[in-house]
């Protein structure tokens, strides 16, 4: 994948293009219709400068999430409905999602825009830094968090995550942001070895990405806890240890490690050529919101002997 392929292309809004789009955006909902149309209306305005897509992915929805998903979907051409039949979780949301997604990049965010969508552009520019995954981060250097989550939801996430690395070796500062960001490649691998359906989804992309060599980076995001968020602490962190479990025996197995190809680590930034002057148009646009100065990524190495695609 090469950088001169990448470049962000504006387009109308509404208006169909021949091309397929660079960026899918995959937006996983289950009963959003409070949020859901000015969270639409949000990242089609902050990602305009991009030629996207927007797949909506209702997971079973009983109020009427799906409706006005459709509704936009006749308004603006970017915009797609995708449905569950039925409330599968958030991982079987996604995972469809990845599926239906046409685009080289691919952008995961919660229906309540909890995380900045402004802050995709930095997301994507890991990717085209060298990075086959981002993953937005409330706890790397020069994150920003608006409005905390209550002490009990802040606490088990940091709880999980600790435990999560403590299990499988990750050394991830943040686990749980709904903010993520791939290339086609880490798709396809999550497609043919992740099962997770619920909240644990992030873990076993993780797992997954380090079993196959899978270039992976924390970027720091501005944060906002919405006060109406539909997770069910006690439920998800039930099901959570639940699937920990399995994907803790998935991989003694050897599952994660036997499928696709790996590939090489993060480019060394002592290497000349990451230091080349950027290509002529950025990855984001010029305007974009930047993070605060001091802001700094988190570099995941995998601790595989690399192997390149051919």
């Amino acid at each position: 994948m090469t950088a001169s392929h990448l470049t962000p292309s504006p387009s109308a809004a509404g208006v169909p293009s021949e091309a397929p789009p660079k960026l899918s955006v995959v937006l996983p909902v289950y009963d959003e219709e409070a949020v859901l149309s000015p969270s639409i209306e949000r990242l089609l305005s902050t990602l305009r400068g991009w030629r996207l897509e927007l797949l909506v992915v209702d997971d079973g929805s009983r109020d009427g999430s799906a409706e006005i998903a459709r509704r936009w979907s006749k308004r603006d051409s970017r915009v797609r409905l995708v449905q569950l039949d039925q409330n599968m979780g958030k991982g079987a949301a996604v995972r469809t999602g990845l599926a239906a997604a046409r685009g080289e990049w691919m952008l995961i965010t919660d229906a309540d825009l909890s995380a900045d969508p402004a802050c995709a552009c930095d997301l994507l520019d890991a990717l085209e830094s060298g990075a086959d995954l981002a993953f937005g981060s409330r706890r790397a250097k020069g994150a920003q968090l608006l409005n905390r989550q209550p002490r009990l939801r802040e606490e088990l996430g940091r709880g999980f995550t600790a435990m999560t690395n403590g299990l499988f070796g990750l050394g991830l500062g943040d686990l749980t942001c709904g903010f993520k960001a791939l290339g086609r490649p880490a798709a396809e691998a999550f497609l043919r070895c992740t099962h997770v359906n619920g909240w644990a989804f992030d873990v076993e992309w993780a797992v997954c990405a380090r079993a196959h060599g899978l270039r992976l980076a924390e970027i720091p995001v501005r944060w906002a806890h919405q006060q109406d968020s539909k997770v069910r602490v006690g439920h998800a962190v039930l099901t959570s240890l639940v699937d920990l479990v399995r994907i803790w025996c998935r991989r003694r197995s050897g599952h994660y490690g036997t499928l696709g190809r790996r590939t090489g680590p993060l480019r060394d930034r002592s290497d000349p050529s990451t230091h080349e002057p950027r290509m002529k148009g950025s990855v984001c646009p010029s305007e974009r919101p930047p993070l605060p100065e001091g802001s700094s990524r988190v570099t995941i190495p995998t601790p595989y002997t690399p192997m390149h695609h051919a």
